[in-house]
């Protein structure tokens, strides 16, 4: 697992110059990345590198990158609350180039459930699949643990691929307005 633990570090460099880089309308404090593990996500160890990771009481907004032991990495945007009702425009706007990518949208009333599956995870195809009717938004992909070796690699052009289509939501009217969000606490 140090293994493990040592990609996610270089992926938390290559994620914080991504997310620097990225053409904000808005400013968004994204946290400092945090990297966790555990021995028992069903049955199965994990490592987990969130960033951004911005947790609040009823605001959500975080990448999460894990790796399931055995499984696969997933990389996963968590939005909730204000975040959600912001970038949800944005995410509408660019479905077809994520789902291109394979992302697939949350579909569990679970907002804690990672792993892709029937009843977490649905096919994105369109706009409308992200009107989930959950508070929370989940858009997610999975790389099979046997693709180690172009992992790093995917899982950045997926990190890219997501922190363009978040920068790409304008301001405008609605904003980011201060609230009850803290970013990098550790709910």
């Amino acid at each position: 697992m140090e293994k493990v633990v040592r990609m996610m570090a270089r992926l938390s460099e290559a994620y914080r110059e991504i997310w620097a880089t990225a053409r904000w309308d808005v400013e968004v404090e994204a946290g400092s990345p945090k990297i966790s593990r555990g021995e028992n996500y069903q049955g199965l160890p994990w490592v987990m590198l969130d960033y951004p990771r911005v947790f609040g009481r009823g605001d959500v907004l975080a990448i999460r990158t894990m790796f399931w032991w055995g499984n696969a990495f997933i990389l996963t945007l968590h939005l909730k609350g204000r975040y959600r009702e912001f970038f949800l425009p944005a995410l509408e706007r660019d479905w077809a180039g994520l789902a291109g990518m394979g992302f697939h949208v949350g579909i569990a009333d679970d907002e804690w459930r990672h792993e892709h599956a029937q009843e977490t995870y649905s096919p994105l195809t369109g706009a409308k699949d992200l009107a989930t009717g959950l508070p929370f938004l989940k858009l997610s992909a999975a790389l099979t643990v046997d693709r180690w070796e172009e992992s790093m690699e995917i899982l950045s052009a997926w990190f890219a691929a997501m922190a363009r289509t978040l920068a790409s939501c304008p301001a405008g009217e609605r904003g980011l307005s201060p609230g009850s969000s803290t970013a990098g606490s550790d709910l």
